[in-house]
């Protein structure tokens, strides 16, 4: 009766232990990697470059000039 009590318990994983965790880590890095490239490119870089074409599609170099003449800023001019 007291043998059935009695379990053994499993070896340890001494060799290979190192690949086996790299089987499940390294897809899973990979993935999540990939995903939040895209998801960079998408929300910021795409939507900064759109903010930036919106900004120089009605900006006047020269009109800015004249106004920080105006205002002060360029002490040589």
């Amino acid at each position: 009766m007291a043998d059935k009590s009695i379990q053994k318990i499993p070896k340890p994983q001494l060799k290979g232990l190192l690949v086996s965790a790299m089987k499940f880590h390294l897809p899973v890095a990979l993935t999540l990697s990939a995903v939040t490239t895209v998801l960079f490119k998408v929300l910021w870089v795409d939507a900064r470059k759109s903010k930036y074409a919106e900004f120089y599609k009605n900006y006047d170099a020269e009109k800015d000039f004249e106004r920080m003449k105006k205002a002060g800023v360029f002490n040589s001019c």
